[in-house]
């Protein structure tokens, strides 16, 4: 009986989900790393590992009926041409499909490849794709320039707020001492060796969006701004690509651990959503970008490997 494999392929782990197309069962497992972009010689490993756990499956490599592997920078034809040349080189030889990671988190979210998805974690962007393979996005063009409503953005702007409250260019903030907390910094100067830091990451800026909550709850003006503002920023990613695919009466899938975790930012997000799209509706997620990878398999193999993505 053949089987669909889906991978989701991330910075740190990759996760293989494997379905019997007879729905009998499915199976999962976890590997390292699939950035082809960064680390290539990692990339391969996980491939070449995942290529041995499904040629020990029943049937073999020869049994996988279709394979689609989700990943973020595969709009760089160089690391198309490498995930997709490692995967041949493994022994695989079936139907095989490469796509970006928001295509498997629309796909896993909704259960289907069709409707739209919003995802602010780390960074942040907004996909959408019709019945018939149309599809656009919006933002997800990386911190420096873009990524606005992301946990990066909004540990940003919390710094930002700290040092224009110290400069007396805003009002006082709580997040002043909740950053000196978290960072140990007894000074603004300590705040900003901090972010200058060449060993500073964007995880580790990421990371401070979670000062907004205690913050929010001691209903701090900043605090409350920044939400705003991202609010503000990921409806204007989701306008942006909802009316251009006529998807106003569809569903659209809020993802992402800001989204997750954030309440205040998402009830903001879903009312401007609201207003905007009335028919818009908030399906909560079925499954991740695993599933989703699994999903578009599964569709690969139903229509006789021809590949639409």
């Amino acid at each position: 009986m053949p089987y669909c494999v889906g991978i989701d392929g991330g910075g740190t782990k990759t996760a293989v989900e494997l379905r019997w197309s007879d729905y009998s069962s499915n199976a999962r497992a976890v590997f390292g790393p699939l950035n082809c972009n960064s680390d290539r010689p990692a990339t391969a490993k996980t491939l070449a590992d995942t290529m041995a756990w499904l040629a020990a499956q029943p049937g073999g490599l020869a049994g996988c009926g279709a394979l689609c592997i989700g990943s973020a920078g595969i709009s760089n034809p160089d690391a198309y041409h490498f995930l997709e040349n490692t995967v041949r080189a493994g022994g695989y030889r079936g139907p095989l499909q490469i796509v970006g990671d928001q295509v498997t988190a629309l796909a896993g979210a909704l259960g289907t490849p069709v409707g739209t998805v919003l995802i602010a974690g780390t960074g942040s962007i907004c996909y959408a794709r019709t019945a018939d393979g149309h599809e656009r996005r919006s933002g997800g063009w990386g911190h420096l320039i873009d990524d606005e409503g992301s946990a990066y953005a909004l540990g940003r702007d919390i710094l930002r707020a700290v040092v224009r409250a110290a400069d007396g260019r805003a009002p006082a903030t709580a997040l002043t001492a909740l950053v000196a907390d978290r960072l140990g910094a007894e000074s603004v100067q300590s705040v900003i060796r901090f972010t200058y830091a060449p060993t500073t990451t964007k995880k580790e800026i990421a990371a401070l969006a979670t000062l907004l909550d205690p913050a929010l709850q001691q209903g701090d003006a900043a605090a409350h701004a920044i939400v705003d503002k991202a609010a503000n920023e990921l409806a204007a990613m989701a306008a942006a690509v909802i009316p251009a695919l006529d998807l106003q009466n569809g569903a659209i899938a809020l993802l992402g651990s800001v989204l997750v975790k954030n309440r205040t930012l998402r009830t903001a997000l879903t009312a401007r959503l609201h207003a905007q799209f009335p028919s818009l509706s908030f399906p909560a997620p079925l499954g991740d970008a695993a599933d989703g990878a699994a999903v578009m398999a599964e569709i690969l193999y139903k229509q006789g490997g021809i590949s639409y993505a």
